[in-house]
């Protein structure tokens, strides 16, 4: 079988729909060898890619650059000419495609907070991801709560929505002792962090509820007892400047670090050497920075909505993102509790383990035989 894969998420650098990306189909093609794979992208000589072409059954296909309804339209033609079998895609596919598709919706947030998106985002989901909700022939979700939101709001039919939970890189685990954490250390330094910190890692964006941690760290700095740093990893996304202007009114502002994008390798060492992972989200699919934070050993404060309760089960604290309060009642616990601090930890690593991206993958490739039967 011909298998092929709308790539263009997977060039995407520090966003959650490139990590999907890239480890699913990573470990897809370590699993499955009988099936053809054709990569589709759109940066022809990206250093990334290389390492999919040491897989004898995967090739790569440059649709070119441009706007995404050229890249939609290029996508149809190329598909057809290499006489792909089932193609797969993330939120919706190619015009005049008549093949079998498989279709992963990570959320349908815009649905839900339609102000964190711009109008074109907004009208473009709205139009295009039920029409292919209703087209494809299997849905691969990453949470249950996504999967009976697609049910509870465009009528989906369950019984072609397949949950594959997202999972986390090995390259996600505590730092040792000694001379790790020391390199981890120096490496944080040239980021400007240099003292204990709460951390935050995600796109800066209104969904993030940013203005809220904000509060909340204001909260837990005020009386001067803890010496902390906000450590915020992320780019900027769709961040209203009344937020902006909330963060750089903070009286704590020196305190705050801005870091903008880290590279895969330094992510580990920022949740290794963080006191506590706050992730205060209004909606998410999966939530895929508190796995990492759990897998590195890292307390877990983020909210009691969505999918989040889903991830984090009871190892973390569990709060209402809209209270600052709370947030910041939650994370002063874990800063003065080490008992409390080690037992989420631990509990914390254990459940980390039950989230693989070989089993997202063998989900997959259990839709793709069935699709070929």
């Amino acid at each position: 079988m011909k298998i092929g894969i709308d790539f263009h998420l997977a060039e995407r650098e520090g966003t959650g729909n490139c990590t999907y990306m890239r480890n699913l189909v990573e470990s897809l093609l370590a699993i499955d060898a009988r099936n053809e794979y054709i990569l589709y992208i759109t940066r022809e000589n990206y250093p990334y890619h290389e390492r999919f072409r040491a897989h004898k059954n995967a090739s790569l296909s440059y649709l070119g650059s441009g706007s995404p309804l050229e890249r939609m339209f290029r996508l149809a033609r190329q598909t057809f000419r290499d006489g792909i079998d089932i193609l797969h895609v993330n939120y919706y596919g190619p015009p005049f495609y008549r093949g079998k598709l498989i279709m992963t919706v990570h959320d349908l947030s815009f649905e839900h907070l339609p102000d964190c998106f711009t109008t074109f985002e907004r009208v473009k989901d709205r139009l295009l991801i039920p029409f292919y909700i209703r087209r494809a022939d299997r849905i691969l979700t990453v949470s249950e709560f996504s999967k009976q939101d697609m049910v509870a709001l465009y009528g989906a039919v369950p019984e072609k929505i397949v949950v594959g939970y997202n999972g986390v890189n090995p390259a996600f685990k505590p730092l040792s002792d000694g001379g790790e954490q020391e390199e981890a250390a120096k490496i944080l330094g040239s980021y400007g962090i240099n003292k204990t910190f709460i951390l935050y890692i995600g796109r800066l964006n209104r969904r993030k509820n940013l203005h809220i941690l904000i509060d909340a760290f204001n909260r837990i700095k005020k009386d001067g007892k803890f010496e902390h740093q906000l450590v915020i990893v992320g780019r900027r996304d769709y961040l209203p400047a009344s937020d902006m202007e909330m963060i750089n009114s903070s009286p704590f502002y020196q305190d705050i670090v801005f870091t903008g994008y880290l590279p895969d390798q330094h992510l580990p060492l920022a949740y290794g050497r963080a006191d506590v992972f706050v992730y205060p989200s209004l909606f998410e699919g999966f939530g895929l920075p508190c796995l990492e934070a759990m897998a590195c050993g890292c307390p877990v404060v983020t909210s009691n909505t969505t999918s989040l309760p889903e991830v984090v089960g009871d190892t973390g604290i569990l709060i209402d993102p809209l209270n600052p309060g709370e947030i910041a009642a939650a994370i002063t616990t874990v800063l003065t509790d080490p008992g409390r601090r080690s037992a989420m930890a631990r509990m914390g690593l254990e459940r980390a383990k039950l989230f693989t991206w070989k089993h997202t993958a063998e989900k997959m490739r259990e839709i793709i035989d069935d699709l070929a039967r």
